[in-house]
């Protein structure tokens, strides 16, 4: 009986950690803004075109807009929509969404291949990604995967010892019926196998008349 209750112990342990770094990523995920059109957007990265670096923009002076199909060149728009505060990521923008001929600075990347490097949104309507309170599980951060794989190992280690527990309790948790009277078994004839309380094996196995009880391990 001890090990029963260390076993359901661990299992108790195991589902509670579980839950908790669950809880805890689902948190630090609603807590961080989407960019959406309209939003006043700040975003760094490296720019380059014809394998040439273009452009570098930081997290500390980074390049600023409204959030919309206007804005220079089309494909970065359709790259920042849905973009998390603090998220990283590399684009490549097709020939056809990169910058216009008109364009009065990078009109001569006209029809060419641009390639935004560490792509990462720094500010949403100046709201800056180091001001949020996510505990440092910002996506593609190593706590946000830390925490992902964390709770996963942990979810796979629970249905473990669920199995392993119900496995070893199986008797008492899931509690094989007598054939008789259809309470609690205490135990399986040893002969023909079938389970018994100990009211109706008193005097011998009721189908096999054998005298020999295999009590079941608790």
């Amino acid at each position: 009986m001890r090990r029963s209750i260390i076993i359901l112990s661990v299992l108790i342990a195991l589902l509670t950690i579980g839950l908790s770094f669950s809880s805890s990523l689902k948190m630090s995920k609603a807590a961080i803004p989407v960019a959406k059109p309209g939003d006043l957007i700040g975003f760094s990265y490296r720019l380059v075109a014809i394998g040439t670096l273009v452009e570098v923009k930081t997290e500390e002076e980074p390049e600023k807009v409204f959030l919309n199909p206007t804005i220079s060149p089309p494909g970065i728009y359709d790259e920042l929509v849905d973009m998390k505060l603090g998220e990283i990521k590399d684009a490549v923008i097709p020939p056809e969404r990169g910058f216009p001929i008109s364009d009065p600075t990078y009109g001569y990347l006209f029809n060419t291949t641009l390639y935004y490097n560490d792509l990462k949104v720094v500010m949403l309507n100046n709201i800056y990604y180091t001001d949020l309170n996510t505990n440092g599980f910002l996506p593609g951060s190593f706590g946000y995967y830390f925490i992902r794989i964390a709770g996963g190992l942990l979810g796979a280690a629970a249905v473990v010892f669920l199995v392993y527990g119900g496995y070893k309790l199986y008797p008492r948790i899931l509690g094989k019926k007598c054939m008789v009277c259809k309470t609690l078994a205490i135990g399986a004839c040893k002969k023909c196998g079938e389970n018994f309380c100990e009211k109706c094996y008193s005097n011998g196995c009721p189908a096999c008349k054998s005298r020999t009880l295999l009590r079941f391990k608790s």
